[in-house]
């Protein structure tokens, strides 16, 4: 799966945060790739209709409160990053690495394909 790294340059050149499009994985599949990660614990899934519509999953990534938010509700794509950005376990490898290694299901990759335009760009285009 493609991420996108959101690095805080102040405080070096390692991510803090980072994207995934919401098309190719839901938050029940992100609950159970980040309790698999070391360091990751309390994962915490969003019931339905309870809570902001915004955060979907809470959990603790080295002791701090980390998040995987959708922006207004209706992004297409999911920001997992701390809940209080001054408050960071720092580098966020670990958990993006988890991301990285994930290969979503033939028909839901085909379905964000769909979904992304990525079925358009050129066959030899390597998406990450």
């Amino acid at each position: 799966m493609k991420t996108y790294p959101l690095i805080d340059e102040k405080k070096g050149d390692r991510p803090f945060a980072f994207e995934i499009e919401n098309a190719y994985v839901g938050t029940g599949t992100i609950a159970r790739l980040l309790a698999e990660v070391d360091g990751v614990t309390d994962v915490r899934a969003r019931k339905l209709f309870r809570g902001s519509s915004e955060i979907h999953v809470e959990f603790k990534y080295l002791n701090h409160d980390y998040i995987v938010w959708e922006p207004y509700g209706d992004n297409s794509r999911y920001w997992i990053g701390p809940k209080n950005p001054e408050e960071s376990a720092g580098d966020i490898g670990n958990v993006e690495n988890a991301f990285k290694s994930y290969r979503p299901p033939f028909y839901r990759e085909v379905i964000g394909d769909i979904l992304t335009l990525r079925l358009f760009k050129h066959p030899n285009h390597k998406n990450g």
